[in-house]
């Protein structure tokens, strides 16, 4: 009796569920474990094909097509508060069901279900879903993209068109390709032009956004060879121009740079402007390279007279023509009037076929650097002055005048005054060349640019070696005292010697070659020791060799003090701190 009142109340509640269910779900009540229906709403009695008053039916034999019946062992077997998906007549379903009442297992059990329709999987057309994923990859391109059909109408363009023109779909969809021209969205139509010409068109284009565009317009053919399309891709070059006119700045500079460096570094090997003697120099150096005169340098051997022209050429108006340079000393005397001024064919036994050009036609523009001109024969001397004076010669074994125009310097170790006055130089050719001339000190007359120089070739030697190599102070002091005959180009050799020869990173006076250890008036232990100096040790021991020096070569406080730089009473302290003899 107790059954059938929860049955009855079970109905009841059903009744209710069912009522309050949405249309499109089913609802159902079964009883026992027999499955018999006892409440379903509209929704399940559709789905069943029955009506109501519900058949007294186990639920498997309302289920009247196989595939639906195939589930109920399924179904059955599952544990409650199961969802089974299934399909039925081309539908999909969810079947939902559990234990709802009572759960005591010694009464009488209800079994409710719902059964949801679920909505249908979306069917795409499968060229609508092709176009929808060509418009994102379209989307995705950094380019601008354009396509007109073959009436040159808009049929699309990409984001990226709005970025670099300022053009939205919208304001040329469906338009003519013209009709934003017209309305001074760019200044020219590629598009169109391919079009018209059926041909691939690349050009610039400039936007009223101020943007400067490469347009590469492509038409595209259908089967009878008619344009079926033009796709544009419009690639913002703006930056990109910004940056190439940047980098052919940058280049410019640079090269401008590397002039000066060029320029720093000659000056640096043999020119160096540290002291005031050799500052005085370089701007003598700048004067004459203002000048269109020629130019006579004068200095020993070694104290760079040709690294001094190469400077003035490059400072010079001509710097942009050629540089060439002779050494006189070294071209047979026999030779010499050939490799100045050329020959023609046949001009002498064994001279080329075709002839051949001397220096001074190379030189045209340019300079010309007759180096050792004081080794020049006495009878080459008049044919130079002529050349000088004329700027033109002939050929060896030529009758034509050959016009040049280049600027001579000449250089020379040798005294040439007193060449002139020997009779081995001609007076006139001394005096058509030292119009402008400079005097290149020996490197004992500026010591105090010795540490520098030497730092310098040390640096270089290295890196062209590969190693590291650090000069000792003691070093630095037998450098300061010694004379250099040979002067920096000898400076330079011995720093190059000591870096391949010295055994160990750090080079100590043993290493130094024994005409310089030898010639050295400082001993080893002249206030430096064989310690680690540090960094005030080192500047004290520079502070004595340059003062000593300084004092050795000139005599007196007042010139050393002019050397070095500083006042006669900074030199007299040094002189007392360091017990050197000192003399007014």
């Amino acid at each position: 009796m107790r059954g059938k009142n929860l049955m009855h109340d079970f109905k009841k509640l059903a009744e209710t569920l069912a009522r309050t269910c949405p249309a499109n779900v089913g609802f159902g009540l079964f009883s026992g474990d027999d499955w018999l229906l006892v409440q379903a709403n509209g929704k399940l009695c559709g789905f069943l094909e029955t009506k109501q008053p519900l058949p007294s039916l186990p639920f498997s034999q309302l289920l009247r097509d196989a595939d639906i019946a195939d589930i109920v062992p399924h179904v059955l077997g599952s544990a409650p508060n199961t969802t089974m998906k299934f399909t039925h007549r081309g539908k999909s379903y969810a079947f939902v069901w559990m234990y709802a009442f009572p759960e005591d297992s010694s009464q009488t059990q209800a079994q409710a279900f719902y059964l949801l329709e679920l909505p249908p999987d979306p069917v795409y057309d499968p060229n609508e879903l092709l176009w929808e994923q060509l418009h994102v990859i379209l989307d995705s391109i950094h380019d601008g993209i354009w396509i007109i059909d073959g009436n040159g109408i808009t049929v699309h363009v990409n984001k990226a068109l709005k970025r670099i023109a300022d053009i939205t779909p919208e304001d040329v969809i469906g338009k003519h390709v013209t009709v934003p021209m017209r309305e001074g969205k760019f200044s020219s139509c590629v598009t169109l032009q391919a079009l018209k010409e059926k041909r691939s068109v690349t050009l610039f284009d400039d936007y009223a956004s101020g943007k400067r565009c490469l347009n590469t317009s492509t038409p595209i053919f259908d089967h009878d060879g008619n344009v079926w399309r033009v796709v544009a891709s419009i690639r913002d070059i703006t930056e990109l121009d910004m940056l190439q006119s940047r980098l052919v700045k940058t280049e410019q500079e640079i090269r401008a740079y590397k002039r000066r460096l060029d320029m720093l570094g000659q000056e640096s090997g043999g020119f160096l402007a540290g002291s005031l003697l050799m500052r005085n120099c370089l701007h003598e150096l700048e004067k004459a390279a203002r000048s269109s005169s020629g130019v006579l340098i004068l200095g020993e051997t070694g104290t760079g007279k040709s690294l001094a022209a190469s400077i003035i050429h490059q400072k010079s108006s001509r710097a942009s023509g050629p540089y060439i340079t002779v050494n006189c000393a070294a071209i047979p005397p026999s030779l010499i009037e050939s490799e100045l001024f050329g020959y023609e064919k046949g001009a002498f036994s064994g001279a080329g076929q075709h002839g051949k050009k001397g220096y001074f036609e190379l030189a045209h523009t340019g300079t010309l650097l007759l180096d050792e001109i004081g080794e020049l024969p006495l009878n080459m001397q008049a044919k130079l002055l002529h050349v000088l004076d004329n700027q033109s010669f002939h050929r060896v074994g030529g009758e034509k005048s050959i016009s040049v125009d280049v600027r001579v310097i000449a250089a020379t170790n040798r005294p040439l005054e007193k060449l002139v006055e020997s009779g081995e130089y001609r007076a006139d050719l001394y005096y058509r060349l030292r119009v402008l001339s400079v005097q290149l000190p020996p490197l004992r007359q500026h010591a105090e640019d010795i540490v520098e120089l030497t730092n310098y070739f040390l640096d270089d030697a290295c890196n062209r070696h590969g190693i590291t190599k650090v000069f000792a102070p003691q070093v630095l002091a037998h450098f300061m005292s010694y004379s250099w005959p040979g002067n920096v180009r000898e400076l330079r050799a011995t720093v190059d010697f000591l870096v391949a020869m010295s055994e160990n990173k750090l080079v100590v006076p043993s290493d130094l070659p024994r005409h310089i250890l030898g010639a050295s008036a400082i001993p080893d232990d002249a206030g430096l020791d064989n310690t680690p100096q540090t960094l005030k040790a080192a500047v004290r021991n520079l502070e004595y060799t340059m003062v000593r020096s300084a004092l050795l070569e000139t005599g007196s406080t007042y010139k050393a003090a002019e050397r070095l730089g500083v006042s006669q009473s900074t030199v007299m302290r040094k002189a007392q701190q360091f017990g050197l003899k000192t003399e007014r």
